[in-house]
């Protein structure tokens, strides 16, 4: 994007001296942060360059985020770095490996923070403009942080920027810390931020780039600490921040009423429902089978109803830099290398293996949705639907970072943390109209007038609340009416908790939203994390018992391969060993 291409590149100077590893950046390029920002077009500007410079994480992510877990694979294409991260054995030269870029975009952030603390001291911001601005940089760089720690295990952090080769040695010697201490300072930063709310005023969201709308261009901070606080134990402040963004309407009131985000299904379908159904009164007719689940990632970027789907989401556009670097990862025709593709264990077992309510079995959101046979080969086809191997050289496509079922998947495992598994179930099967029927009216009745709640009369506490109720008498229509849960929005039957022994019913349930995230989230960059934060928490309950869940879920790939299996079998081996 033309604004995009005046990338900041201070950050190559740190993660050149701390890493051994270069980037573009001569030491006369560093622009020292107080003379470059002078007005608000300016720090806008910055803005811009830095989220261009972050769109050049997305290859990287997606790599680290799904290839050494269970859904992707490596062809016989596939470059020997690849097939590094595929074994867990990257050398020292690997590009997957190296932090580098992560660094940059950190300490890109570093010196934009600083420049913007400098602009509202000498008033050339106004508070608000510096609130909005400030928070959604930090934010970024506490999402790249978080991405650092869970593929590599350890951090330096650092906050200050770096404006010469003396601060850069300083650096140097900072010591690496691990999650456990890493979690807590990235939360302390984004409780500490002014604001947690998107942009409402700024210049940034007001105008089209390039044709591309900006407002979901940028990082979502309620959803990220969510995320930071479930990474940290903090079910129930997770659960609170998950919950204030599902509340959130488009004019951004909080309110219960709020039906963005809501995951639905209706008959009929539409534009603005993304499910997998047959026609009425045909479910049982295969021939009425419809997909539209699979339009959040084919409908064109400006298709308004992506927004009651997508939060987070960047777009690559042909005509300007970064490129967009996942055709080549994953397509087998026009310019695509077919290097990546899903794995056989994913497709056979895990998508074609689900039963649907009808008895049909396979799942929706497989087959021509999240994977697609081309040319006898099994493709990732959630990056390459805006990409037509006629016209080769039009490289374009997404980037989907955050979306409703995401986090709503996320806010069941917290909940479930907190004691309320039937609140979690609910989310993971049918919704809330199918599990809560508190009422002492008729059957009829109960299957509407809805709410989450112990029993009728007793509904749960914020944030743990939902009203689903649909009542024609008094007239009353409910945001979560029409929430028929995550697999039944795509006709699925629901998945009932059957514990192990010494299981948990709590341990069995989030185990059921780890599988399903799988089903749902394949390919995004979010399976690794998934694994690992979960792995991390059942290793403090029981020891070792997070590394065989690693070794169970994950050895079904290798197995169905015919490849070796990482050594998983303690933490430290689960992260990229960058130390030589």
């Amino acid at each position: 994007m033309k604004s995009i291409k005046n990338v900041i590149i201070l950050g190559g100077l740190f993660a050149c001296t701390l890493f051994g590893s270069c980037v573009d950046a001569e030491l006369e390029s560093v622009v020292e942060y107080k003379n470059h920002y002078k007005t608000l077009d300016d720090a806008n500007s910055a803005i811009l360059g830095l989220y261009g410079k972050f769109m050049g994480l997305a290859e990287q992510t997606i790599v680290l985020g799904e290839l050494r877990a269970d859904l992707m694979d490596v062809t016989d294409n596939a470059s020997i770095e690849l097939q590094e991260i595929n074994a867990n054995t990257p050398s020292s030269g690997n590009k997957y490996a190296d932090m580098t870029n992560y660094y940059s975009v950190i300490q890109n952030c570093n010196d934009i923070l600083a420049g913007f603390e400098d602009m509202l001291a000498n008033n050339r911001l106004t508070q608000e403009e510096y609130s909005e601005l400030y928070s959604d940089v930090a934010a970024l760089r506490c999402w790249t942080y978080l991405q650092v720690g869970m593929y590599f295990g350890k951090a330096v952090y650092v906050t200050e920027p770096t404006v010469s080769v003396e601060d850069a040695s300083k650096l140097e010697q900072l010591p690496k810390i691990g999650l456990d201490e890493l979690l807590p300072r990235l939360i302390e930063c984004m409780e500490n931020l002014p604001t947690l709310e998107d942009y409402l005023n700024s210049d940034l969201i007001k105008y089209k780039l390039d044709t591309y709308d900006l407002k979901r261009f940028f990082v979502n901070k309620r959803i990220l600490l969510g995320d930071l606080y479930l990474w940290n134990g903090n079910y129930r402040e997770a659960a609170v921040q998950y919950r204030k963004f599902l509340s959130t309407d488009e004019n951004k009131a909080s309110t219960a009423n709020a039906v963005r985000y809501r995951c639905g299904s209706y008959s009929t379908g539409g534009d603005t429902y993304f499910q997998v159904f047959y026609e009425r009164y045909m479910d049982g007719d295969m021939n009425s089978y419809k997909n539209t689940w699979l339009n959040m990632f084919a409908f064109p970027a400006d298709k308004s109803a992506l927004w009651s789907e997508l939060i987070w989401t960047i777009s690559y556009d042909p005509a300007f830099e970064p490129y967009y670097p996942l055709i080549e990862l994953f397509a087998n025709e026009g310019k695509g290398k077919y290097e990546l593709m899903p794995s056989a264990y994913a497709v056979t077992d895990l998508w074609e293996k689900e039963e649907q309510k009808n008895g049909a079995e396979f799942d929706g959101r497989g087959r021509d949705s999240s994977y697609k046979l081309v040319n006898g080969e099994y493709v990732v086809q959630k990056y390459l639907y805006d990409y037509d191997p006629a016209k080769p050289y039009e490289k374009k496509g997404r980037w989907f970072l955050n979306r409703a079922a995401q986090v709503l998947l996320r806010y069941a495992e917290a909940v479930n943390r907190c004691g309320y598994t039937k609140l979690a179930y609910s989310i993971l099967n049918e919704g809330f109209k199918t599990t809560y029927r508190y009422t002492p009216e008729s059957e009829a009745k109960r299957e509407w007038d809805c709410v989450t709640s112990y029993e009728y009369g007793q509904p749960y506490p914020e944030p743990f609340y939902f009203d689903a109720r649909s009542i024609d008498a008094p007239y009353y229509r409910s945001p979560w009416r029409e929430f028929t849960g995550i697999r039944g929005r795509v006709s699925l039957k629901a998945k009932e908790m059957e514990p192990e022994a010494g299981e948990t019913d709590v341990q069995c349930m989030e185990k059921l939203l780890i599988e399903e995230s799988a089903l749902e989230l394949a390919f995004e960059g979010h399976r690794w994390g998934d694994l690992i934060r979960v792995a991390r928490r059942m290793n403090k309950e029981k020891a070792g018992s997070g590394s065989e869940y690693l070794k169970e879920v994950i050895g079904r790939k290798y197995e169905r391969s015919g490849l070796s299996m990482p050594d998983f079998s303690s933490e430290e081996k689960w992260y990229l060993n960058v130390s030589k």
